[in-house]
This record gives structure tokens, C-alpha cells and sequence, in this order.
């Protein structure tokens, strides 16, 4: 396999990072991109629906704000949406995955809006050969799944791939069942001084909600539901990209996308309709020279993307939107030695958002600078440290339901710093970092706004702060173990709730996970992810006390021999009875939305590969 590039920089700024190999990927015996990610890097998970599709990751103690504020991409293409969708974490088959690139902390200058708290770049694989694979698993809730992929070398250069999926399932909840199906294809054609490519994909998503539970209704049953609500959505992806080296010193890069998502269905009892349309153009020029020092890079590019989207709501008519965001961005950063061990890194980017919505106009402009320093103090020895403005612009969603008087939110704006240490070498990892984050105008939904109806509102000032250890060993050439603990201490810094916690944050996360060599060919894998008490979303004044935290067991066996592989994963091993979710409500009796987790769940995967 050849790992397709897609950081921007050969030698990024240095940060506090965590890359999770396809080695490990397949060690976990993970079915989907949430069981790879849960438990790892800081990332706190919440999956209010259940089907790990449609699940948000935080990162810096980010709670009910996180879809927003973590970047998610896919070979440098933004999965994000300019709402509060998430971004569709299902679209890319972990088959189909070399790495994950996960950046903790600010982003905003190398891949701007949204990359708040951090970014998680998704590498794919691109074979080098003819090549077929084809899967299914089978498991709990009548879960059915079918995926392949093939590759060919066509000659003079080019190649080709296609990947699909069909997912069904019933879930947990009632009211619940899911169908998901996924088509993509990748015409490439490389040459001596750079490659090009066409992709496309086609998603078809289908969801009914199983809608939230009061305490009674959850002790009577906690798979019921009180809901019919659904969702079908349906998106198109095209994306062109290329490479091009411009002698020994210069190289250009281009990507446009266009994707298309179009949807309807029912919510709180009125029928809708939306579609979303993103177009993106990023051009970038990057140069690389020798010093007496080392290596040097400078890149510069460029950022447009256009968003237009519209949602009609028969029953509520002034939720309806059409509206239209347009973001301009020019950016640099410069990389260079300053001696053979000692690196400085220099960013900077200004950001122009232009929205429109319902005949409204804005035109707003911010700048982002960046600036790390990272010191190679020995062989096995890294240091760093790094001060990062960072940027979220209001998105289609938010700007549509606001307070009297507000005819657009303000830019979320602050200030993030960061240090760390690692300490690696054939046979161990280890890492430790500190970081704090200081936001102005931090966008978040207030249920409290609007008499109780609820609106997005501009916070007061707020706070981040906390502490992340890593460690990975392999103790023989049978038994590898590993494990991370955060500390996030976030706090809202003004305002009638100064000095709270902000919701749905665990002060104290953990995880531990080994992995085993039973005999050849058979491998055992353990995790066990901790989840600290924490407030219940919404309950930004702290009416309610804290949700007590909970410990999930996860074990799999994995089975390889020549081209046939297996794998049998159960999450939630011993049935811990938990919720994914909750939040508080002065609407619902007992002041508690709940969304009960799933308990044990099986899931048996057999492929093979030709």
C-alpha cells in the first residue's frame, strides 16, 4: 500500500498528536470508526442515536458544541457541515483506512474554521496492485452488513478503485432501525512529477429517532420510544486533486469538492425538507530548502468554500432557512530549523465569512496567527510548546434561530496554549501535555433563550484547561499494552453561571486497552474506557447534580490466515446499563432527557481478500 498524502506540510507545526496506525486499527477488531476512536487520544464520544453514524466527537472539553468544534476530514477533504449536522463518520470503511491523524488543540491556522479543538484526519489506503476484498458481519439487533472494495492497475499510469457498503440494523432503541448505504470510486493517474485524481461518492442514509426517555419511562423500559420521528437523507460527493512538483524546490497542490446532501423527513411532528449544497476550492504552493540547520518548508494557499442551504418546516415555518455562507481564507506557515535540534514554526491566516439569511447580509473578517517551537532534546526526546489563535465562524444553522435583535452571532474567538513532551522508542511511546484554552463569544444552544424555547447564543467568556498521559509498550513479542488518562477542567468564565462547569464534560477520562497473541495467527484484544460524572447538557446553571460515571468492558478475538480473516467484537461486555446521553430539560418530568446506551453487543465480521 502507499499512503496518499494529506497534511499539508511534510513537517507540520509541532503539537500535541496521536496517529493511530492500521496495525493498531486492526488489532481492536473495530467494525466501525467510532470503536477505533472511542477510548483513545482524549476523545470523549457521544452517540445520542445510536448507530455510531451519526455519534460527535469532543476534544478539549468541548460537550454539546462538539460537532463544531472538532475538524473531521477525509485525505484533507472536510467532512464537516456548515450546520450542526455532524459529518457523516460512517463515509469511509475502515477497510479503506492506512491512518488517523489526530491533532489535540488549536488548528485553526494550517485548516481553519471549526478546528477548535482539534482535528482528526482520516489517511486512506491506495493499493498498488489488482487487489478484492469483500466482508460481512452479522450481530446484535439484527445487524447485516456487506462491504468490498477493488483495485486495478489500468497501465500508462492509472488506476482504479471502488469500495461499497450496505448496513441495515434494528438497533437498540425502538423505533430505531437503520439503513445505510455507501458507493465510491477513484480514477488516478500518477506521472514522474505528481499524480491526479477524480473521486466520486453516493451516500443513502435512512433513520428513525427513538427520541428521548424520562426516568419512569427509562425503569419501565429503556428500549422504548415515545417518537415517529425520521430522517432520509441522500449525498453526492465529486472531487477533483492533483500534485504537481515544479522542479527540486516547488510543489502545487489543488482540491475542489462539491457535495451534495438532500433530505427530508419528520421532527417534533411537522414534516421537512432540507439540502445542502458545500463547494470547496483550495489551491496551496509549498517549498522546501536545505540549510546548514536542516530542512525548511514555507506553504501558502488559499481557502474558499460556499455554502448554500435551505430547510422548509411545514408546522414551525420561521425555522425555515435559506441561507448562504461564503468563507475566503488566504494562510502560510513557515517551518524552520533554527539549529539541528531546535524548529520554529510561524502561522498566520485571515478569514473573511460573508452570510446571507432570509434577505439578511453580513460580511465579517478575523485573523489567526500561530507560532511553536519544538526541541529534538535527544534521540528519543521531543519537546514542544505553542501559542495558537484560533476561530469559529457562526454556521446556517445557528444564524437562524437567535435571540430578538440579533440578526447574526458573533465569531467564536480565542486563545490556545499548548505544551508537551514524548518519549519514544522501537518498543514504547510515551506522552504527556498541557494545554489551555481561553474563548470569546463561544457559540453554543442556550435551551433557557427565548422564555424556554431555546436559541443559539454568543457566551460569555469561558475556559479550557487540562492534562493528557499516553503510554504504549510492547512488554514481549506476544503482548502489547497501552492507555491514556485526561484531566479537563472547563469552566465558564462570566456571565450569570460564572465559575460552572460547562455541561456534559467529564473532568476525568480513561482508557486501557492489550493486545495479546493467543497463537499464530489468533490475537486477543481488551479495553476497558472510563467515563467521569459530569452535568447534564444544557444545565448550564447546575440545577441538577452530576451524572455518575460509568467503566465499558470491550473484548475481541481476531483470526488470519493467508487471505481469510475473522473477528468477533462484544462492546459493553459485562451490560453496564448506562445513558449516551442526557440532558436537562424543565419540560420533562423529573428535569431529565434521557438516551439509554445499548448493553451488550455482539458483532462476528468474516472477509476476504483475492
Amino acid at each position: 500500500m502507499v499512503i496518499t498524502r494529506a497534511t499539508a506540510l511534510e513537517r507540520p507545526a509541532p503539537a500535541s498528536t496521536r496517529v493511530i496506525d492500521r496495525d493498531e486499527i486492526e488489532r481492536s477488531a473495530a467494525s466501525s470508526l467510532i470503536e477505533v476512536l472511542n477510548g483513545k487520544a482524549g476523545i470523549q464520544i457521544r452517540d445520542t442515536l445510536g448507530d455510531g453514524n451519526h455519534a460527535s466527537i469532543s476534544l478539549r472539553g468541548f460537550g454539546d458544541n462538539a460537532v463544531n468544534n472538532v475538524l473531521v476530514m477525509v485525505d484533507g477533504r472536510r467532512l464537516n457541515n456548515p450546520s450542526l449536522s455532524g459529518p457523516d463518520l460512517n463515509s469511509v470503511p475502515l477497510a479503506n483506512i492506512e491512518r488517523i491523524e489526530i491533532l489535540r488543540g488549536a488548528g485553526t491556522v494550517l485548516y481553519g474554521d471549526q478546528a477548535v479543538g482539534g482535528v482528526i484526519n482520516i489517511i486512506t489506503r491506495r493499493p498498488t496492485g489488482n487487489e478484492a476484498y469483500v466482508e460481512t458481519t452479522q450481530g446484535s439487533h439484527d445487524l447485516e452488513a456487506y462491504r468490498g472494495h477493488v483495485s486495478q492497475e489500468l497501465g500508462g499510469g492509472f488506476s482504479a478503485f471502488a469500495s461499497g457498503e450496505t448496513r441495515n440494523a434494528d438497533n437498540y432503541r425502538d423505533h430505531n432501525n437503520a439503513s445505510y448505504r455507501d458507493v465510491f470510486g477513484r480514477l488516478r493517474y500518477e506521472h514522474a512529477n505528481g499524480w491526479l485524481l477524480y473521486e466520486y461518492q453516493n451516500v443513502d442514509d435512512e433513520l428513525l429517532y427513538p427520541r428521548s426517555l424520562t426516568i419512569v419511562q427509562r425503569r419501565a423500559d429503556r428500549k422504548a420510544s415515545t417518537s415517529n420521528e425520521w430522517n432520509n437523507s441522500k449525498t453526492d460527493v465529486h472531487r477533483v486533486a492533483g500534485e504537481q512538483a515544479f522542479g527540486r524546490h516547488w510543489t502545487g497542490n489543488l482540491d475542489y469538492t462539491i457535495r451534495d446532501s438532500d433530505g427530508n423527513g419528520l421532527i417534533s411532528g411537522s414534516p421537512f425538507t432540507e439540502g445542502t449544497r458545500v463547494e470547496t476550492i483550495s489551491p496551496r504552493i509549498t517549498a522546501n530548502w536545505d540549510s546548514a540547520a536542516g530542512r525548511s518548508e514555507w506553504l501558502l494557499g488559499f481557502d474558499h468554500l460556499r455554502a448554500d442551504y435551505q430547510a422548509a418546516y411545514r408546522l414551525y415555518p420561521s425555522l425555515s432557512s435559506l441561507a448562504e455562507q461564503t468563507q475566503r481564507d488566504w494562510y502560510t506557515q513557515l517551518s524552520q530549523p533554527l539549529t539541528d535540534r531546535v524548529t520554529l514554526s510561524l502561522g498566520y491566516r485571515i478569514s473573511e465569512a460573508v452570510d446571507q439569511h432570509n434577505g439578511r447580509k453580513r460580511s465579517d473578517n478575523e485573523d489567526s496567527s500561530s507560532i511553536a517551537l519544538g526541541w529534538q532534546v535527544t534521540e528519543q526526546t521531543q519537546v514542544f510548546v505553542k501559542r495558537e489563535e484560533v476561530l469559529r465562524w457562526a454556521n446556517v444553522n445557528e444564524n437562524a434561530l437567535v435571540e430578538p435583535g440579533i440578526e447574526f452571532l458573533k465569531p467564536q474567538t480565542g486563545e490556545s496554549w499548548e505544551a508537551g513532551a514524548t518519549w519514544q522508542d522501537d518498543i514504547q511511546l510515551y506522552q504527556a501535555s498541557l494545554y489551555r484554552i481561553n474563548l470569546e463569544d463561544e457559540l453554543l444552544y442556550a435551551p433557557y433563550a427565548l422564555g424556554g424555547w431555546g436559541a443559539n447564543v454568543n457566551l460569555d467568556r469561558t475556559r479550557r484547561e487540562g492534562l493528557l498521559l499516553e503510554a504504549e509498550r510492547e512488554l514481549s513479542d506476544r503482548l502489547r499494552v497501552g492507555g491514556q488518562y485526561s484531566f479537563t477542567d472547563s469552566e465558564l468564565r462570566a456571565g450569570a453561571n460564572k465559575g460552572n462547569e460547562v455541561p456534559w464534560v467529564s473532568r476525568h477520562s480513561a482508557a486501557l486497552h492489550l493486545d495479546y497473541q493467543i497463537m499464530t495467527n489468533l490475537h486477543g484484544y481488551v479495553e476497558a474506557i472510563y467515563t467521569g460524572p459530569r452535568y447534564l447538557a444544557s444545565d448550564d446553571g447546575q440545577v441538577m447534580p452530576k451524572e455518575g460515571g460509568y467503566t465499558l468492558f470491550n473484548a475481541a478475538v481476531r483470526y488470519e490466515y493467508q487471505g481469510l480473516n475473522a473477528k468477533l467484537r462484544i462492546n459493553n461486555l459485562t451490560g453496564k446499563r448506562y445513558d449516551s446521553y442526557a440532558t436537562y430539560s424543565s419540560w420533562q418530568a423529573g428535569n431529565r432527557a434521557l438516551y439509554p446506551a445499548p448493553e451488550e453487543v455482539v458483532q462476528l465480521s468474516v472477509g476476504y481478500r483475492f
